[in-house]
């Protein structure tokens, strides 16, 4: 056996340790994958999506969304249709009011699997639940996982008694050792939901092996969902992942930012809406946002209120137009009187998940074509080809 070892090794066309190599990207020399823009119609089914999970509570608390795996939309739509207000569950047990808000999520999407778990140190503890759902779209060709805090989590995904007081850090995880918020860490691997959501996602990329992996999330569930992405691109390089997150909070600094940008298959776009503050949270220098950042805030469009997208390329939070998120932030930790605190009302208005829905849908087919720091005509080179200045 020794002898037809070392005639495997001399016949082998590889070479020793080739397995401990793996392509890296950086933000300045990203692969092209990390800087395709994507289409508008996904980014609104993403929202949808985060939408009905933010809101399924209102209509029943602990539904389990695993009831409708697997079934086609004909179907929920047939069994929807059957259902009245007077009796509105269906198959016993599905309240008709959340199959509607699925139904109204996209043209073609089907449930395959739900899971809800609760950290291990408060089991039962409303505050520490965590939930996923997945979900397939043919048109799409996507896979998206949804990520949910519990309720007060996706309100508030950072709680402090201090404006300004630093938030403790933690290294992620050993094999990837860079500091993170600490709260987001000890949530995240308090349950073992990774490694459901990781199994469930290896059976379904085997079904259907020509669709992309998709994260996304709201607020406390978009940090989730971004430390999901990473982790799971970072261990699955044959795969394309985006993570699509809305209102989503600082995770790390420099390093985590960096780490993430340094997976090729890892494609992030960060949603930011008009004055949501919990972008720029937690406060202070050591934390930063990692990704692309859309910027979604009113305008006048041709003598008309409209809707504006800019795409800011790896956004470092330095725009001026965080400084109102800023302003809001202050605002709604110091004690003005009401008429100075329209601008923290308005961004607890404009970190809803429904106000990031309301203005992708009311806009229509308005969209961004490039990055911000791309608009223009540029430097030319040989036969019309776009350069780009360092």
């Amino acid at each position: 056996s020794a002898a037809a070892a070392t005639l495997s090794n001399i016949m082998s066309t590889s070479y020793d340790g080739v397995n401990d190599y793996r392509m890296t990207s950086t933000e300045h020399d990203p692969a092209l994958f990390q800087v395709e823009l994507p289409a508008k119609k996904e980014i609104v089914v993403h929202s949808k999506i985060c939408a009905l999970m933010d809101g399924y509570t209102a209509i029943h608390r602990d539904f389990n969304f695993a009831m409708l795996a697997g079934v086609s939309r004909l179907t929920l739509q047939k069994e929807y249709e059957r259902s009245t207000p007077d009796k509105p569950m269906i198959a016993g047990s599905c309240h008709r009011d959340v199959v509607q808000k699925l139904l109204a999520c996209g043209e073609d999407l089907v449930v395959e699997g739900f899971f809800r778990e609760y950290t291990e140190e408060k089991k039962e503890n409303e505050s520490e639940r965590m939930e996923a759902c997945i979900f397939s779209s043919e048109s799409l060709r996507q896979i998206i996982v949804c990520f949910r805090g519990s309720t007060a989590n996706q309100a508030k995904p950072l709680r402090t008694n201090t404006l300004f007081g630093k938030q403790g850090s933690c290294i992620l995880h050993e094999e990837q050792k860079v500091p993170v918020l600490d709260a987001f860490r000890s949530t995240y691997f308090g349950t073992t939901l990774e490694k459901t959501v990781f199994a469930l996602l290896a059976n379904l990329a085997t079904r259907k092996p020509f669709f992309d992996i998709v994260m996304t999330g709201h607020s406390f569930g978009a940090a989730m969902a971004t430390i999901a992405s990473f982790r799971y691109a970072s261990s699955n390089s044959q795969m394309r992942v985006s993570c699509d997150v809305f209102g989503s909070p600082r995770i790390g600094g420099e390093e985590w930012r960096q780490l993430v940008h340094s997976v090729p298959n890892l494609r992030i776009y960060r949603m930011e809406n008009g004055s949501d503050p919990c972008v720029l949270l937690p406060s202070g220098n050591e934390w930063i946002q990692c990704g692309h950042a859309i910027q979604i805030s009113d305008a006048t469009i041709v003598g008309k209120v409209g809707v504006e997208f800019k795409a800011r390329r790896f956004d470092r939070d330095q725009s001026t137009y965080n400084n109102n998120n800023l302003l809001g932030y202050v605002q709604s930790k110091v004690m003005l009187p009401k008429n100075l605190t329209q601008g923290s009302s308005q961004g607890k208005v404009d970190h809803e998940i429904q106000s990031y829905v309301e203005k992708l849908t009311r806009s229509g087919e308005q969209w961004f074509v490039d990055f911000c720091e791309l608009k223009g005509k540029g430097v030319s080179g040989a036969n019309n080809e776009r350069r780009m200045l360092a």
